[in-house]
């Protein structure tokens, strides 16, 4: 299955192919520079999701030029909590794939900084819906980065970050659009992924196809 759709006459939201990679790695070492390096992912894992998962794999180009991309893997909705790296097999999700799985689970996505602010992450998000639907899944299951968090970490605990953002308290730049794009609370996640801007910490959400559907 590919997905194919212009956005405003310029932009080009599509399915991954191995010749994006190299262009996919750009993206993600400009995206996530607190990110340890450990959990950076690299060329060589792009191409092994587009093996194995080849119709979750999203990117946008412009006039040639890959400016943003997404990740995903199929799995079952998840019981208990990890690390993003348990989640992922090691960023490969080779034994994380399950498909027949009922659920897209979003490991990566981003946006090159020059292109932000232009509704590029609420239209990948869209695409990955739109996937889902043609699938038959249930819908997206996210891990939502809390960049915000690390500054007040000591100052709060995730439980009661959370509760500000949910109360429009505070926001967050990586929670509130994901929020504004349909994102549902699961829970917190603590010592998830390796960045400090993070806290260390996200948040495990869920947008599913059928907006009538709750967990």
């Amino acid at each position: 299955m590919i997905y194919n759709f212009f956005l405003d006459n310029q932009f080009l939201i599509r399915t991954a192919s191995s010749g994006d990679a190299v262009q996919m790695e750009f993206v993600q070492a400009q995206c996530y520079s607190t990110l340890h390096e450990s959990e950076i992912l690299d060329r060589n894992h792009f191409l092994n999701h587009i093996k194995v998962f080849p119709e979750g794999q999203i990117v946008i180009e412009k006039e040639g030029k890959i400016i943003a991309s997404a990740s995903t893997f199929r799995c079952n909705f998840p019981e208990h909590d990890s690390t993003f790296l348990e989640e992922t097999d090691n960023l490969w999700i080779t034994n994380v794939q399950i498909p027949d799985g009922d659920w897209m689970y979003g490991i990566d996505m981003g946006v090159l900084p020059e292109y932000r602010g232009l509704g590029l992450s609420t239209e990948m998000y869209k695409a990955r819906t739109e996937v889902c639907r043609k699938l038959g899944l249930k819908g997206q299951i996210i891990a939502g980065m809390t960049i915000g968090y690390g500054k007040l970490k000591d100052k709060m605990t995730i439980e009661e970050y959370c509760e500000a953002l949910i109360n429009n308290k505070l926001t967050d730049p990586t929670i509130t659009p994901q929020r504004k794009a349909g994102f549902r609370w699961i829970r917190p996640l603590y010592d998830y992924i390796n960045d400090p801007e993070a806290g260390f910490a996200s948040i495990l959400m869920y947008l599913p196809v059928d907006e009538n559907y709750s967990i």
